[in-house]
Formats: structure tokens, sequence, C-alpha cells
């Protein structure tokens, strides 16, 4: 009698622990010789218990097998259980299942004990009212005089002709200047000139100026998240996830009151550059829509 060898299918992720928000790579396999017809890859359901789906590859077929990737992450802190998947069935055998591990996954938060309290809250004072008309003449008068010397001054000097279009075309490019400014930050950290939110705010304020002066992008009004989500389809999948991981670490240092590990800094600034360089040389339009 013959028999079809069955499959071996198991779960693997490249990583056990992460912090929130960080991504995960799970790995998806069914190795069988003779592949005896169950090559349509893994039941997945549309969501997971605490965990998101970011992208969600289609099965490939390896040698005596498959395999299916999927990215995903979690924004609860705690211990999840990733659930076993079942290998789908393309006709045969189909009163049998194959399912893969499970796995347990360690979510830890961003930490935040440093934070204080806020102050608590006053009773309102009353004041008595101040005559307002006095100041109201006062600077009327003083904005008016400012606007006859200001007139009388730009006069003088001819504003208004060549000396304004010679500064425009001098200016740096956008491109050159945001990597002048990532050196020149890169530098005040080997000095230990700044500290962790001075650092970050500035790394986030170098890509925000960069997006506004290169494609007239009003990214200083948008939040770490909405930088994240505008980057996404722009930048390959290894490079984008760098660039979430360093936005979401300067948010955490600037608002969380977050300490980022020392290897950290350097390598938000790398992320930083390289994401610049791909939006330099991938986006041709003269904004970002």
């Amino acid at each position: 009698m013959f028999t079809v060898a069955q499959p071996v299918v198991k779960a693997l992720v490249d990583r056990n622990s992460i912090r929130t928000g960080e991504p995960i790579t799970l790995k998806l396999s069914a190795v069988w010789p003779g592949k005896p017809g169950f090559a349509t890859g893994f039941t997945i359901p549309d969501s997971l218990p605490h965990f998101d789906i970011w992208e969600k590859q289609n099965a490939v077929i390896v040698k005596d097998g498959i395999e299916q990737i999927l990215t995903i992450t979690s924004y609860d802190s705690g211990r999840f259980n990733i659930p076993a998947f079942t290998l789908a069935s393309s006709g045969r055998e189909t009163d049998k299942e194959y399912a893969t591990n499970a796995i347990n996954i360690q979510v830890t938060p961003v930490n935040v004990d440093s934070l204080q309290d806020y102050h608590d809250i006053k009773d309102i004072i009353e004041v008595a009212p101040i005559e307002q008309w006095p100041y109201i003449v006062g600077i009327a008068v003083l904005t008016l005089l400012a606007g006859i010397g200001l007139y009388i001054l730009l006069k003088k000097l001819g504003v208004g002709k060549k000396p304004a279009r010679r500064q425009f075309e001098n200016a740096m490019h956008p491109y050159p200047a945001a990597m002048q400014a990532l050196d020149q930050l890169a530098a005040d950290y080997q000095q230990q000139s700044v500290n962790s939110k001075q650092f970050f705010t500035r790394l986030t304020d170098i890509y925000r100026i960069y997006l506004s002066d290169a494609h007239d992008f009003r990214s200083h009004q948008q939040t770490g998240g909405e930088l994240i989500l505008q980057a996404k389809p722009l930048l390959p999948q290894d490079l984008f996830f760098q660039f979430a991981n360093a936005i979401r670490l300067s948010d955490a240092a600037k608002f969380a009151k977050y300490e980022p590990p020392k290897e950290e800094w350097i390598t938000s600034v790398k992320s930083i550059k390289e994401s610049i360089t791909a939006l330099e040389k991938k986006v041709t339009s003269p904004a970002i829509s």
C-alpha cells in the first residue's frame, strides 16, 4: 500500500521579546516530501488577539514544501500568545488538519517611570480689571512710528531687487542641507554636548524640514505617527521599519522622557539619513501627496 508522507508544519519568529510597536517577522512553513496537494498556504484570520498584522505575504513553494511570511506587532503590553495556524487544504485529505505550534511573545512598554505628576489645579483668583485704553493708544502710536521708520529705511536701502534673488540662488539645496545637519548632530553626540531630548528633537526636525523644503509637504504639522504612515509606501520594507523605530524613539524621548540606549542614537541618525536619501532618489514630483 502506498503511503504519502505527512506534512511537518511549524511557526518561527525572529524575536520573542519586543517593545510596543516593534515588528515581528513570523515564518510559517510546511515541509513534506511528495507535496500531496496542500499548496494553498495557511489559514490566516484578518486579525489576531493583541497583535496587528502589518503585512501578509503570499505562500511560496520551496523545496519539499511551502513557506509564508507575516509581519506583525503589538501595541499592548504583557505576555501574549500567537495562536496556531492551520495549513489550508487544496482538496486532498480534507478530513485532516495540520496546525503550527503556538508562540509566546513578551511585549514591554516604553519606560515612563520618570514622568512627573502635573501640578494640582488651583482656585481662580479674582483680579481687579485694568484700564486698557492707555495701552491701546500707546501700541497704536508705536506701530505708526515703526511703520514710518521702516518705510524710510527700506526706501533708503532700495530693498526688493537683485540681492534677494542672489541670496535665494546661493542657498543650500534641502538634501545636502539635511545631510550636513545630520552630520553635525552626530558630531554633537560624540562630543556629548546634547541630551537625549535635544538630540531626538533635532533629529525629527531635520527630517521635517527636508520634507517641507524639498517637497512642499506640510510636515511641521504632522505627528510622529502620521510621518510613519506617510513614509510607509515610499520606503523599502526593511528601511521603513528602521525609520519607524527612529521616529517612535524620538517621540518617547521628547514626550515620555525615555532615555534610549546610546547605541540607538547613532542608529537613528543612520536610519533618518538613509530614509532622506531614498526619498531624494525616488520622489520626483514637486510635492509628496
